[in-house]
């Protein structure tokens, strides 16, 4: 347990998703619409990992993608979780790098307000799956 003092328990992991959340919202709001997705995908993969601090017990890997997390934890999405997982992930590194971004600009409130609604129907999806829920 020594170990996962240094990076968080799950609770605090769960804090940090359930703030980026709030901060996706904030974006949204702000007609931040990329940077918006960018935190969507970060609030999903912090969920994730305070999925694997509780199921595994250690450190969550230094890693990004959001199927691998999956599979690490054994999740078994229904088709459209998945679906809507592999949408998001792609903001993870596209938002961040010039060369990628003008690939997956959003331009559009609508886009991103499905975006946001589609983050929030995975995010509770993993809370009762990964029994994370309080």
């Amino acid at each position: 347990m020594k170990d996962l003092e240094k990076e968080g328990t799950v609770e605090i992991w769960l804090e940090k998703a359930r703030e980026d959340l709030k901060t996706a919202k904030t974006l949204l709001k702000s007609s931040r619409y990329t940077w918006c997705a960018f935190i969507c995908q970060q609030a999903i993969e912090k969920c994730l990992k305070a999925g694997y601090v509780k199921k595994i017990r250690k450190i969550p890997p230094y890693t990004h993608k959001l199927e691998f997390l999956c599979q690490l934890l054994e999740l078994s999405p229904p088709a459209e979780i998945i679906e809507i997982i592999i949408k998001i992930d792609k903001y993870y590194i596209a938002t961040r790098y010039p060369s990628y971004k003008d690939s997956v600009n959003i331009s559009s409130r609508a886009v991103a307000s499905e975006m946001f609604r589609e983050t929030e129907r995975v995010f509770k999806w993993l809370l009762r799956e990964l029994e994370l829920k309080k």
